[in-house]
């Protein structure tokens, strides 16, 4: 593990430094540590599990998962005290209303260098190296277990090439989601600059690359830790249903068959029989992580962590005491889901047991006293870190995929209806009964607003399904010229121009 994390060192010192001459030139591995590495099955499974923990740190090290899929809808805003004479944590949130406007600038909005919020390091989401660090991990990875390594079967061989390409495929969709497209590559020591590819192509390639790849990942581990936290069959799945919706939103020539594939991928998911829906009753184990609900997810945990960035759990913001730890700033949530739209999920009068049990009598209170009670669960009373399962995919969400993809194709209504009524049942709503077409869509994506609140997917679903322009969906939508023109997307760090002559920035943000 010391000699990855040289390795690692020395990739982002490569990625960020112009005195490295070459584009991401790193020394093969077993140059840096002599011949005594890929030599067992423990070499192979540290180096995998090295990967995770990789992509995981990326996604705690700032509030990662709130800022690029949730707080940019407009419909979170910050607590508000003493006529605006916010102090300590509460001044620091006022970013929250950046976002809400769209506002990534560097001289007022989020990525101001000199506003309260510097601190919580937003600018690390512009800077991509190291997303590359865990693509070119996963390619090494391939390569070394291609070449053979002792007491390694072949079974293993399969399953830990077949890691390295989820663990590939699930970093380019993310960086496709934040900077549109990107450079794509699969040598193990990619050296020479490449261009950035379109984002279509380089998901495609994905798809292509995990579907080749999916029946060498297992259905479940016989090891429970391992529960949800490693790559299975049902994860890779669950990613390529993701990548063909993504798709689908910005390559309407084929969107039919993205469509399509989605919805097969759902069906092979659900009849797989490893997942569950778990009672609203017992939500926290799904939110706590390794739950039977749970598809893919990183874990965080006091157990194993002396501090974990509790910034980096979305729930934090929507709690206080005494479901957060005593202090000043704790005796009010730092923010709030606007009221006008928890009336358009919740309307009054409507059953609906998350409405009970993830609000309390505050919901609509657009103030401090507005809580989440979704996260309660992971957050004891005496501490400010919390026990979670940082949630990418779980059962719910996969079925509200595959419901939106049935109902796009037309002609599967009722399948699309039964899916949607899965969710509902579980959350004791009345079952949809309605008419198919638009109803049914916008019925659909306000269950997967209602169910996901609070777990990365409401931007995203916004820019895919086009609703991101439309002012019934959000209260800061996009003009067609600024979607166009990528103002979805994240700014890219310039370190990214370093000895890349065919690097461009996002026009957007310039």
């Amino acid at each position: 593990m010391k000699t990855h994390s040289f390795y690692i060192l020395l990739l982002a010192v490569c990625i960020s430094n112009s005195a490295c001459k070459k584009f991401l030139d790193v020394k093969p591995l077993d140059k840096l540590s002599g011949n005594v590495f890929w030599q067992s099955r423990s070499d192979v499974e540290s180096f995998t599990s090295d990967q995770y923990a990789n992509l995981r740190n990326k996604f705690t090290s700032t509030s990662f998962i709130p800022a690029t899929g949730e707080l940019r809808s407009g419909y979170i805003l910050p607590t508000i005290l003493n006529n605006s004479n916010s102090v300590g944590e509460k001044n620091i949130r006022l970013v929250y209303t950046q976002f809400a406007t769209n506002n990534l600038k560097t001289n007022t909005g989020v990525l101001s260098s000199t506003q309260a919020w510097n601190g919580l390091g937003f600018d690390s989401i512009t800077k991509w190296y190291e997303f590359y660090s865990v693509i070119q991990g996963a390619n090494i990875l391939y390569e070394r277990v291609n070449n053979g390594v002792p007491g390694l079967s072949g079974d293993d061989k399969k399953k830990y090439q077949a890691e390295a390409v989820f663990l590939r495929c699930l970093t380019y969709f993310f960086m496709v989601r934040l900077y549109g497209d990107v450079p794509y590559y699969t040598k193990a020591y990619q050296q020479d600059p490449l261009p950035r590819e379109k984002a279509v192509s380089v998901i495609n390639q994905c798809i292509a690359d995990l579907k080749a790849n999916l029946d060498n990942l297992p259905l479940v581990y016989p090891d429970p830790a391992l529960r949800a936290v490693r790559a299975t069959k049902g994860a890779a799945l669950d990613l390529l249903m993701n990548m063909n919706m993504w798709n689908a939103g910005f390559d309407s020539g084929n969107k039919l068959k993205y469509y399509q594939q989605t919805a097969d991928l759902g069906s092979e998911l659900i009849g797989s029989n490893v997942y569950q829906l778990l009672p609203l009753d017992n939500f926290s184990e799904v939110m706590k992580g390794r739950s039977s609900e749970g598809i893919f997810e990183f874990n965080q945990s006091i157990n194993y962590e002396s501090a974990p960035n509790f910034r980096a759990f979305f729930g934090e913001m929507m709690l206080k005491y005494p479901n957060k730890n005593t202090g000043t700033d704790n005796s009010s949530s730092h923010a709030y889901f606007r009221a006008d739209y928890l009336l358009r999920l919740y309307p009054a009068g409507i059953a609906d047991k998350r409405k009970d049990l993830w609000f309390d009598n505050s919901m609509l209170s657009q103030d401090g006293n507005f809580q989440l009670l979704k996260f309660k669960g992971n957050l004891a009373s005496n501490q400010s870190s919390p026990e979670w399962g940082l949630i990418i995919f779980r059962f719910a969400e996969a079925i509200l995929l595959r419901a939106e993809a049935l109902a796009e194709l037309g002609g599967q209504d009722v399948e699309a209806i039964k899916m949607l009524n899965m969710i509902r049942r579980r959350a004791m709503a009345p079952e949809y009964i309605g008419i198919g077409g638009q109803d049914l869509k916008n019925a659909i994506f306000n269950e997967r607003c209602k169910e996901l609140m609070g777990e990365g997917h409401l931007y995203f679903d916004l820019i895919r399904t086009g609703r991101i322009l439309n002012p019934q969906w959000t209260v800061n939508p996009l003009s067609a010229d600024q979607f166009a023109r990528g103002g979805w997307t994240w700014p890219i760090d310039v370190s990214a121009l370093y000895n890349n002559p065919y690097m461009k920035l996002n026009e957007y943000w310039q």
